[in-house]
This record gives C-alpha cells, sequence and structure tokens, in this order.
C-alpha cells in the first residue's frame, strides 16, 4: 500500500508499505479521509516527539474491510471513525480516570502507524460505527471535535457567559459553535484573517475582532463591560495566551487549547492574577469525550460544511507541507 512515513525531522517520505497481519481484536480499514493537523506540522518541524519510522495521521475515518476471528461488534463494511488515543487501563491515571496522563499511551498516527496510508490496522476498541449514509470526510473531523469537546468541559461555560475564542481556525471555529450550544450569550472572535471572520460570524460569533487592532483590549473590555467570562486560546502562541489573560474578568477562566512549541513561554502578572482569581486551565487530548462528537456530527449539530477544506490525494501529500493558502484553506484532508 502507499503510505506516509516520517522518517526524521522535515523527513515525510511517501513510499510502499506493508500490510500486516491482523493480531487478535484488531480490524483493518480502508481509509477514506485523514485530516491533517497541526501536530502533524509540528511532529515534521521536529517541534513535537514521535516514533521513527512511523506513519502519519490521527484524524481519520474509513470503511472496515477485514477484521480478527474474535471481533463481532463491528462488521465488514461499516463506516466508521477513528479514536487514534489508546490508554492500558491499568496505570494509576488510568486507574484514577485521568486516562489521557495514561503512562502506557499510544497513538495512532504518532507511536503507531496511522491514517497517512490507504489502509490503517486499528485495534477494535478504537472505532467507533457510523451510519451507513454518514459523509466520511464530515466523520475525519470526530477526533478535532472530541479535543474541543475537553476543552468545552475544562471552560465550564454557563448559560449567559461571554466568551472570547482567539483564533479562527478549524478548531475556532468548531469551539464558537461548541460554546453557542453550552449556553453563552456572547461570543467574540478575535482573528486576523478577514475570511476568517466572516465565516466565525456565520457560525455564530457575534462580534469579530482583529488582534492588529492597537485598541483591541480595550474594544472587548468596552463590550463585554469589563472582560470576558471565558477565553479560550486556540493558537498556541506567547501573545495569545497573554491576550486571554488580558480580556478576562475577575473570577474568569483561561483554556489555553493551542499546541505551543516546546519552549514557548508566557510572561505573568502575579500580583493581578491573585487580584482578579482567574483560573488559567490547560486542554490535553480527548478523555472520554469521542462519543459524544461522533453524536454530534452525526446529529448534524456541528456545521462543517462552512469551513472550507482541501481535499488531497494521498500521492500528493508532499505538498500539503510545503504550501497551503492559509488565508482561502483551513482544513486539509488526505483521501485515497
Amino acid at each position: 500500500m502507499l503510505a506516509a512515513v516520517y522518517n526524521g525531522v522535515n523527513q515525510l517520505d511517501l513510499l510502499e508499505h506493508s500490510i500486516r497481519q491482523l493480531k487478535g481484536g484488531e480490524v483493518l480499514i480502508k481509509v477514506s479521509y485523514c485530516g491533517v493537523c497541526g501536530t502533524d506540522h509540528h511532529i515534521i518541524s521536529g517541534k513535537a516527539p514521535a516514533k521513527i519510522p512511523v506513519i502519519l495521521g490521527h484524524e481519520f475515518s474509513g470503511v472496515i474491510v477485514d477484521k480478527a476471528d474474535n471481533v463481532n461488534e463491528i462488521q465488514i463494511g461499516d463506516k466508521v471513525a477513528v479514536d487514534p488515543n489508546i490508554f492500558c487501563g491499568k496505570c494509576k491515571y488510568c486507574r484514577k480516570a485521568m486516562v489521557h496522563f495514561c503512562e502506557n499511551h499510544h497513538a495512532l498516527g504518532v507511536t503507531l502507524d496511522g491514517g497517512f496510508a490507504e489502509y490503517a490496522v486499528v485495534p477494535s476498541s478504537q472505532i467507533y460505527s457510523l451510519p451507513n449514509e454518514f459523509d466520511l470526510s464530515l466523520a475525519a473531523f470526530a477526533e478535532p471535535l472530541s479535543c474541543c469537546l475537553r476543552g468545552i468541559k475544562q471552560a465550564d461555560i454557563k448559560p449567559g457567559d461571554t466568551v472570547a475564542i482567539i483564533g479562527g481556525g478549524a478548531i475556532g471555529l468548531m469551539m464558537i459553535q461548541l460554546v453557542k450550544l453550552s449556553g453563552a450569550a456572547k461570543v467574540i472572535l478575535v482573528e486576523p484573517i478577514e475570511s476568517r471572520k466572516k465565516i466565525g460570524l456565520k457560525l455564530g460569533a457575534d462580534i469579530a475582532f482583529s488582534p492588529d487592532d492597537k485598541n483591541l483590549v480595550k474594544s472587548i473590555l468596552d463590550y463585554t463591560d469589563g472582560g470576558t467570562d471565558v477565553a479560550i486560546e486556540c493558537v498556541g502562541k506567547k501573545e495569545t495566551v497573554e491576550l486571554s489573560v488580558n480580556l478576562v474578568s475577575k473570577g474568569g477562566c483561561i483554556v489555553i487549547f493551542g499546541l505551543a512549541s516546546k519552549n514557548e513561554t508566557i510572561e505573568l502578572n502575579l500580583h493581578e492574577l491573585f487580584q482578579k482569581e482567574i483560573k488559567i486551565h490547560n486542554s490535553f487530548l480527548n478523555p472520554f469525550t469521542f462519543d459524544a462528537a461522533v453524536k454530534l456530527l452525526v446529529s448534524g449539530k456541528i456545521n462543517l460544511n462552512d469551513i472550507p477544506t482541501s481535499k488531497v490525494q494521498l500521492k500528493n501529500i508532499i505538498d500539503i507541507f510545503k504550501n497551503v493558502d492559509h488565508t482561502r484553506i483551513i482544513k486539509c484532508q488526505v483521501t485515497n
């Protein structure tokens, strides 16, 4: 089969790769779509760790084409979405229901072969079945949506809250919709690209600001009468995290969702934190949220059709990591 194999920093090789024999409890999926995530870019550039060599790609969907004899709950021909995060269930964190901190964690597309390939071998425990008529391109959004749901849980949004979303990429645009579903009265988007601001407004943001606005903080503080209840940072940059601190009101909550590089640091005024009693949370992986993500997608509660998505053939995958017009394309998916 054709596969995109990570062989070290800035080395993504498209080559023929064997399909290994299934073990007990495993299925073989013909991959239909696999989303390209910021994590994939970080891995290739050396800013995030991964096994070498490994087939990248962890946001994927497809069709079951083979299964081990002891797999009974899934049938050949089923459409499925894949949760890439595999937890041991035995370590101290798993036993405390903190599976995202599993000491023996493995991830398809990071430590195990993933979805940038024609086929993928997957444990049946990671499979979520879909209706026969469901669009597998939309199903490939289940993994990032499940991670967003973890961020929403960390934000603890109350009905009537005012929420700022910083960053209008695919994650930010899904966050806008989840924030609205959580009961927020006002949703503010901070995003520099005009086309993304327009999409954000269409998907539920009440107002959009540019981070280049010299009076940005004052404008938002005036609009919110003193600051937001919640700020969700979806960029992973020092400047946007520090902006979040400036935007939330007393007693407010910040969720740092964006993945930063390993050496990224921020400056905090401890006295200001003391006086405002700001809560700062991070959001890591997708503990117990994948099923909810699939249900939201299947029910049509999350609009993905308005998020510009480029579909690139696997044979052209190397092009994705060279030149992408981020003003026009928000999400890329690899397809077979």
